[in-house]
Formats: structure tokens, sequence, C-alpha cells
């Protein structure tokens, strides 16, 4: 009896249902369309149709973040183009993805041709995306589907993770294949770093010796999935914490051992933390100049060891550690606890009490977000409210820019599995509320608030009629200062009180939030002075259903940075 055959876009739905994940996120398109109808004929799969491949893009890294991998699809064209900032994003933070577009027939395909296209909406999307890619393929044979498919989700996860793209031909989406017949990818042996003894030795060494010890916690303890460890390692060692913003959830704010977050915008505790250290551990953690505030003075009294599976951020970033370890930090860190228990550091108690004082003087950015006015919303204020009342699995999607820094600013986080969730490195306008959606499909039961600014909701407003359709029930709050906040305050600065395209007068504005709300069926509320501000809150997160929130608030309000010292 012959074996039944399948069509190529059905065995990639059935792989995609293989990847442990419920749901696919998509713009339908004619190019795309039969592995859409593959998607949604699969019983182990639901999607959620966008309205821009770019909030695609973003659901999809979104709820990567919090489900470990995420799947989005888009049509050939304009439709892969439009990808691109949500893949960057998933790129430069090290987010697991699978993108899968839409190709024109490889009849159609341009290749090595002297023609711009040969076919409608034909792009070259594989040579497109692959600087913001690990993998990016054409796959041209329907042979090869299953080694293509598996090679590209191992690509995105092993090592460093990242976005992967498989460029679809419609033709090769139409072939019948017998998926028993076809060949598998075969992984090279494990790749992952693994330190020497010598090495966990030297950094455990240091860490005995040192009077002053500190750990720096970047994001990618979190993506290696190491969170627990790293819990672990302090509680047990009782060795003082900062992170940078992509750990900013793993440590509760009322930890004694935590200092906050470090950087331009971050804690005065943290960032004096760093300067007093004499020996600091980082882990999984880039330096980049949000981090360094200036190269030559960070960290200046302590020899800094760093811990990265990705050699290239270790010898070719901003700042040259005294020691590089490559490796995977679930394999380092139980090496490290187990040579730290044969002789534990006991860091000076004066060091424990001194980072404690220093803790309760300056550990919050901004003394005045309580101050009750009459006029407008503190943002500050807003961020501490909001953090303090969702609940230890609950999600906080913020966007850019001055909205990103007063959250992270007045976040208040529990630990646990709460998460706050934004893209670090791309930091696009418009990101935070696709991110929400995608973040609550992979969490459903919790409470997913969005936070961002009123340029940051036109770029990706759309999306609105998602929620609509899809009733997400994510409390969408809109900083409306009726301006680019963020860049207005430098441009008069730098040119002398003069600016363009920042605010009203000079060609930007933003409309009224609550009568666009309506026209999409969404409920909208207003929210203009601190009055009641915790309450109202508390009302609007525990209401059933999405909600659309505007927050006026002040067009001089600035940020707090804190300078190196």
């Amino acid at each position: 009896m012959k074996e039944k055959e399948i069509s190529v876009a059905d065995y990639f739905a059935e792989l995609i249902a293989g990847l442990g994940i419920d749901r696919v996120f998509l713009v339908q398109g004619g190019a795309i369309m039969k592995v859409v109808d593959a998607v949604g004929r699969h019983s182990k799969l639901s999607f959620t149709a966008a309205n821009h491949e770019q909030a695609v893009a973003i659901m999809t890294d979104a709820y990567a973040r919090i489900n470990g991998f995420g799947v989005g699809l888009a049509t050939s064209g304009p439709g892969g183009i439009n990808l691109a900032t949500g893949i960057a994003c998933a790129y430069y933070d090290s987010i697991p993805c699978l993108f899968i577009t839409g190709q024109v027939g490889m009849f159609h395909v341009r290749g090595a041709r002297r023609v711009r296209q040969r076919g409608f909406q034909e792009t070259d999307i594989v040579s497109l995306i692959k600087p913001i890619t690990k993998y990016a393929v054409l796959l041209e044979q329907a042979e090869d589907a299953r080694k293509i498919f598996e090679e590209a989700v191992w690509q995105a996860k092993q090592g460093r993770p990242g976005p992967v793209l498989i460029d679809l031909p419609y033709n090769v989406q139409r072939a019948m294949i017998n998926p028993n017949t076809l060949q598998g990818f075969v992984p090279p042996k494990d790749s992952r770093s693994v330190s020497t003894k010598e090495e966990v030795l030297a950094a455990a060494t240091a860490l005995k010796k040192a009077e002053r010890p500190l750990l720096l916690i970047g994001g990618g303890v979190r993506l290696s999935g190491a969170v627990h460890m790293a819990r672990a390692l302090i509680r047990e060692m009782q060795i003082p914490v900062v992170t940078t913003w992509g750990a900013l959830d793993i440590f509760p704010h009322n930890d004694p051992l935590y200092l906050g977050s470090v950087g331009r915008a971050g804690n005065p505790s943290a960032v004096e933390a760093v300067q007093r250290a004499d020996v600091i551990l980082a882990l999984g953690t880039r330096f980049t100049t949000k981090i360094l505030v200036v190269d030559s003075g960070f960290a200046k009294n302590a020899q800094v060891i760093a811990v990265d599976c990705d050699a290239g951020e270790l010898t070719e970033g901003l700042f040259q550690p005294a020691r590089s370890i490559v490796a995977d930090l679930c394999v380092f860190l139980p090496a490290l606890q187990t040579a730290l228990h044969r002789g534990a550091p006991s860091p000076a108690e004066s060091w424990l009490v001194e980072l404690c004082a220093l803790k309760s003087e300056k550990f919050a950015m901004d003394g005045t977000r309580n101050e009750t006015k009459k006029t407008h919303v503190s943002p500050y204020l807003l961020g501490q409210v909001i953090s303090e009342l969702l609940g230890a699995n609950d999600i906080f999607s913020v966007d850019c820019g001055f909205n990103l820094t007063w959250m992270v600013q007045s976040f208040a986080g529990k630990g646990g599995d709460q998460r706050f969730i934004s893209a670090w490195g791309c930091s696009p306008m418009g990101y935070a509320l696709p991110a929400s959606l995608g973040a609550w499909y992979a969490r459903p039961r919790a409470t997913v608030a969005c936070v961002i600014g009123d340029g940051g909701a036109q770029m990706n407003i759309q999306e609105l009629q998602t929620i609509a359709v899809n009733k997400v029930p994510v409390k969408i709050f809109i900083l409306n200062n009726n301006s680019y906040a963020t860049i207005r305050f430098p441009t008069n600065k730098e040119f002398s009180g003069r600016t363009f395209a920042t605010e009203p007068s000079t060609g930007y504005a933003s409309p009224d939030f609550v009568k666009v709300a309506h026209a999409y069926g969404l409920p909208a509320v207003r929210l203009n002075t601190n009055q009641n501000l915790s309450q109202k809150v508390r009302a609007l997160l525990e209401r059933k259903g999405p909600v659309i929130v505007e927050v006026r608030t002040d067009p001089d309000q600035n940020i707090i940075e804190t300078t190196q010292l």
C-alpha cells in the first residue's frame, strides 16, 4: 500500500505543532495562503490574524519571550519586508523565533538573473533579512523540507538564540511529499561552550578573596534558563546583586541583596555599588552604552569577570573585562556553586551594611513621584501603582523612550514569574502594543498591562482592531504628553531651543485616543490627575476584557539620569 502523501504546507503545520506552541501569528496573503490554510485546519494550532506584519513579528517575539519559542507567517514581498522591525527586536535581544514567508513559485524567482523582479510581489527576503537573523534560507525543493525546518529550529535555539526565517515558494508549499522518506537535519556534536575547571576555579577564587563582591545579572541569565540557579547562588552565598534592564524582573525589589538596575537611567544605589565593588561577576550581559554611561569610568575599582556564551560580546564589545569566560550559564553556574561550596565567599560585613544603607537612601529614582498634582498624571506614580497592583504571575509590556525609562525607574518587581518585557536592543516605537497581545496569548491567565507613549501608540494603532476582534483582555495605558519628549528635550538643548517634528507647534500631534478606541469598538477612559490614581488603576486592571486608558502626562516631565561616579 502506498504511504499517504501530504503537502509541504500541511507538513510544516505538523512540524510547527510539534514545537510545543499552540498559536501562530500571521497576516494572510496570496503567497502564504497554503500554509495559513494548513495551520487553520490543524487540530492543535490556533492563529491570531494581526493587521500589519510588523505586529506579527512583534507578537511572535513577545510570545517567545514568555513561552520560549514563537512562529510568525507573512506573505511575499511587502509582507516579508514588514516583518523586519520585529525580527530585529528578536535578533538583538536573542529571542528564538521562526518566521515563514511565502514566495513566488521557483519559476518566477529572480535568482542570479539580471532583472529586478520576475514574479509579482517578489523580493529576495533572504538576502534582505540575513543580517538580523541567525539563519535565513530559500527552500527550493520539497524533499529538503524536513532538513531545512529542523536546522532552522536548531539554529534558533542553539548557542546564543535568535530568529530564523524560511522563505517558502508557492509551488513548494503545494508539492506533495511522503514525510517518512525525507532526510532530517543532523546537528553537530553539542556545541555549547563549556567553561574549563580552571576558569570556574579562577572565578570562585576571586569571589572568595573579594571584600566587596557584586554580581551583575543580564538578560542572558533568563535566556539560558538559569534564573533559578542565579537566585540560588545569591541566596546561598549572600552576594549582593545588580541587574541590567533586561533582567529587571528576576529579583524582587524588596530583596535586601538587590540594589537595582545599572546604567545611565539606573538606580543610583546600583550604579554606586558597581563603582565601590572590588570584584564583579557579570553573567549574561552585554556591556552597552546604556550600562557603561562613561566607558573609561565603569567599575573603575573592580576586577570584572564576565561570563557569556557569545565570545564576540566579550572580546569586541565596548568594555574589556579583566577575565572573559565563554560558557553556557547552565553549565557554568552549577560548577561555580560547587566550587564556592568548598569555601564559600564571605563578603565583609561592613560591605553588606554599606550597601543596605545605600539601598535605603538611593534605590528610589524620583522623590517627587508621590506628589499630588492638580494637573496631569505623574508617570512615576503611575508606574509605581501598576507594578504594586500586578501579581507575581502578571506581565508588564512597555514601549520605548521616556515611557520606558519612567516605568523601569518606578517598577517594584515581585520576582517569581512576573515579567517586565520590552525590546531592549532595537527599542522601536510601537513595540509594546502588539507585544502585549503576544505575551497574553503565551500566558492567558495573566493580567497584562501595556504602557506606551502617544507616538508609539500610533505606530501600531491598527492592532486595536486585533484586540477588539479577539477580545484580548489587555489593559493599554497610553501616556499622552502630545510630544516626542525623548527627542524634544535633547534637540532643545542641542539646538538652543530649536526643535522640529516633536510637538504640535513643530509638526507632530496626537489624536484623542478615547475617540479612536471607541471607533474600534473598545471601551476607553481618560486619566487626568493623580487623584485616587491607585483606586482607578486597580479598577481598570480588574476589569473584564480590554480597555484603553489615555493618561494625560505633563509635556515638561523629564526623566532622571544617573551620572557615572
